[in-house]
């Protein structure tokens, strides 16, 4: 390219992205202001030199929506053959190319995780990669550019498919979302006090030293408020042989809420154990593979009721239950006596400050809670949820996060 290598050498950038952004909104693509404002700082900051990269800083700036690829390609085509809105020199030094999200110019690259692009965080691991066209082809033919498209996962379309329909591989992309989603954590009013210029509480001490300075008059009022401090989590999952299809999503869930909150986890069937240590390991397939070696009882029967006791009795145990948000990840079915679990049930709600309580067969149409250790634990807990899906656990982390 002649000059200086820039596409836009002698045309105001934002005259001609409000005469882009009108041709696209006259062919019914939506595009607000802050998308226009956007697309004219990536003209200022990418600077494209060809039409090529001018394509790509358009379209990843301007469409938010895939349905209107095709109609944006259609306007952006007819643009370059349209001199009502030429880019100036710079344009007809370079060589023209046509760029198309369908046929033989586009080369679709590997997906994107889908689940960065669901929790609003979307963190691209591969960036596109513009590969120059074959200095021997000819202008304008099919094979002279081949230019990667991102598309997002499959398991974007999969946010309500059962986890027990999901591939081992699919569940190991789920336990980085997990991670990454968990970002806040719970918290709750601590005893001791902290400076702070909103606060409720007028700091008498530091009210008095303060006038000191002026002659001791009280010109300014020092204020404190209670500090935060992190709310305790306490999870105990079920690894009977019912729960065998969910027992692993369920882990994962629990190993970030271990790493991300020093949270307290629990598993039980026919005992209750703690596994916290375990799930600390850097690696998520080793913990969880480490936490499956050290249940004996896994897939088992259930002592649901029994377990509940053990926890609340324990001197040791039962101080992390105090106060906390307790998740039990069941489907209710036990083996022991009802009354015994619906007493520790009783004993367990008074001790946390909330319990939640993951059932996947919440999600099943014919679900009622007649079972008799679901139906004796009902009315001690404060959130029933299924957590059967992605976008369930959605509600699940946030129902956490918000206690």
């Amino acid at each position: 390219m002649a000059g200086s290598g820039v596409l836009f050498r002698t045309v105001d950038r934002a005259v001609f992205a409000a005469a882009l952004v009108d041709r696209l909104r006259d062919a019914g693509v939506a595009i607000g202001l802050s998308a226009t404002n956007r697309f004219v700082e990536c003209l200022r900051v990418g600077r494209p030199a060809d039409v090529t990269s001018l394509y790509w800083v358009a379209r990843t700036s301007l469409v938010s929506d895939r349905r209107d690829y095709a109609t944006f390609d259609a306007v952006f085509d007819a643009l370059f053959r349209d001199e009502s809105l030429a880019v100036g020199a710079g344009r007809h030094n370079a060589a023209r190319a046509t760029v198309r999200s369908e046929g033989s110019l586009v080369h679709r690259s590997a997906p994107v995780d889908g689940f960065a692009l669901m929790a609003g965080r979307a963190s691209v691991g591969q960036a596109p990669e513009f590969l120059d066209p074959d200095p021997d082809a000819e202008d304008g033919s099919d094979d002279a550019l081949e230019v990667p498209e991102l598309l997002p996962s499959a398991l974007t379309g999969r946010v309500d498919t059962p986890f027990d329909r999901l591939s081992a591989d699919e569940l190991a992309l789920f336990g980085g979302w997990i991670q990454a989603h968990l970002a806040d954590f719970p918290s709750r009013r601590g005893r001791r006090q902290r400076p702070s210029p909103s606060g409720g509480l007028i700091d008498v001490r530091r009210t008095i030293a303060e006038a000191r300075r002026t002659a001791g008059e009280p010109v300014a009022l020092a204020r404190r408020r209670p500090r935060r401090r992190p709310r305790g989590v306490v999870v105990l999952a079920d690894v009977s042989g019912s729960m065998e299809s969910f027992t692993r999503v369920y882990l994962h869930l629990m190993r970030a809420l271990v790493t991300h909150g020093q949270a307290e986890v629990f598993t039980f069937a026919t005992e209750l154990r703690r596994v916290t240590v375990a799930l600390r390991d850097g690696d998520a397939d080793t913990a969880i593979d480490r936490v499956s070696d050290e249940v004996a009882d896994r897939f088992g029967g259930t002592r649901l009721g029994d377990s509940l006791g053990l926890l609340t009795a324990s001197p040791v145990w039962s101080n992390s239950v105090r106060g906390a948000i307790v998740v039990i990840a069941s489907d209710g079915w036990d083996a022991g006596d009802p009354l015994t679990c619906e007493r520790n049930m009783a004993r367990l709600a008074r001790m946390a400050h909330r319990v939640i309580w993951v059932n996947p067969r919440v999600a099943a149409e014919e679900f009622a809670p007649l079972v008799g250790a679901m139906s004796a634990a009902l009315p001690h807990i404060d959130v029933l949820l299924s957590g059967h899906t992605i976008r369930s656990l959605f509600a699940v982390l946030d129902a956490v996060i918000d206690s």
